[in-house]
């Protein structure tokens, strides 16, 4: 009796350390590949640099100072600065929703989607908590704008957002901004449904190839499905380098080498302060999906694990910072449980000595960030 036990024991051991090692080879399997480089793409030329030490000091500060993995600058499409892997596909988090707004500019311009389109006309609803009546009548500006009026648990909130969730039906749709996964996780379904592209798809034909992005695919676009909402979340995965040639779009009106990629309405339109932002500094306002700081004139796009991007509209500069947080489920824990993050203000200072090594020196010269 007591080999036979033994014996169970042991195969009890053995199957348990099998489910254990295949548990750790499935979670370590990427969800996306690291990406070849695509057919279309192209080089960019260097950008003009008038100081070259300002490029130097930044260099220098990235690995002494940040803890960024990957830092590209662009400067009227050309290439200003580059460090680390900057074609490595990385996980945007929140940024995703700065590259869905440009897409939804496309796709009104195409008459796929208009921004007067409520819930209710669009067929929109939540089989795990079904909608009332005043939340269908939220439109699509209002989900852009982050003032659904819908306050319901959704894939991929942070805790801020579900402690800050305000009460169920407390607001009208378009009365109150709460940024909210509900409202940009229900964009991708809708821009989904009307377009007839999965988000991928879309943005490889219409972003993507005109830009000459090196290594985005449409398979870089995943999805996670909770039980607890009937809208599942995207998820984008784009290097830094691709990143900043997103970003020049919104620098040069929407325009790529001469072609009108993105409606220059849109531009103006989705960068309009919608929401004026208290408590939350470099921002203070934000618009269809993109974050605010108009005493600077940049508008941010910002993601969970340092995922950054500033718009310099008047310099025509695009300063894009990230991190790898991983591409596999165990990658993901991992980071979420020890990984670094990166700060805004590293990035501002990086944004400073861009415009000093390619424009004409600020008087007086600003030297507090290399100290």
């Amino acid at each position: 009796m007591k080999i036979k036990l033994a014996r169970v024991a042991k195969i009890g051991g053995l199957m348990l350390s099998l489910l254990v090692a295949i548990g750790l080879i499935v979670t370590s399997l990427p969800v996306i590949s690291r990406g070849e480089r695509n057919a279309f793409a192209t080089t960019l030329w260097p950008a003009p640099v008038k100081d070259q030490k300002f490029i130097e000091q930044a260099y220098a500060y990235l690995p002494q100072k940040t803890q960024f993995d990957a830092f590209v600058a662009l400067k009227d499409g050309g290439q200003l600065a580059q460090w680390g892997e900057a074609d490595l596909p990385i996980n945007t988090h929140s940024v995703r929703k700065s590259l869905l707004s440009g897409l939804y500019g496309i796709a009104i311009a195409r008459g796929y989607i208009r921004l007067d389109q409520t819930l209710g006309e669009l067929g929109i609803d939540d089989k795990v908590k079904p909608l009332t009546a005043m939340e269908k009548s939220a439109t699509v500006r209002d989900l852009l704008m982050s003032r659904s009026g819908i306050y319901i648990e959704a894939a991929g909130e942070a805790k801020g957002m579900k402690d800050g969730r305000p009460r169920r039906g407390s607001h009208r749709p378009g009365e109150f901004f709460y940024y909210n996964n509900w409202d940009f996780n229900v964009l991708g379904v809708i821009f989904e449904r009307r377009t007839g592209l999965s988000i991928g798809q879309a943005f490889y034909e219409w972003i993507a190839k005109p830009t000459g992005m090196t290594t985005f695919k449409p398979g870089h676009v995943i999805y996670d499905q909770p039980g607890y909402t009937e809208h599942r979340q995207f998820v984008i995965f784009m290097s830094a380098a691709d990143l900043a040639r997103f970003g020049v779009l919104y620098a040069n009106n929407g325009t790529w080498n001469g072609h009108q990629v993105i409606p220059e309405a849109w531009i103006r339109e989705s960068t309009q302060p919608y929401s004026e932002i208290k408590d939350m500094p470099p921002f203070d306002a934000y618009g269809y999906l993109w974050w605010l700081d108009r005493r600077n004139s940049v508008v941010w796009a910002d993601g969970w694990g340092g995922q950054f991007m500033i718009v310099d509209t008047k310099h025509h500069m695009v300063v894009v910072a990230r991190n790898d947080t991983g591409r596999s489920l165990l990658q993901m824990g991992l980071f979420a449980a020890f990984g670094k993050d990166g700060w805004r203000s590293h990035l501002q200072r990086l944004h400073k000595m861009m415009i000093e090594a390619s424009d004409e020196p600020m008087h007086p010269r600003d030297t507090s960030a290399f100290r």
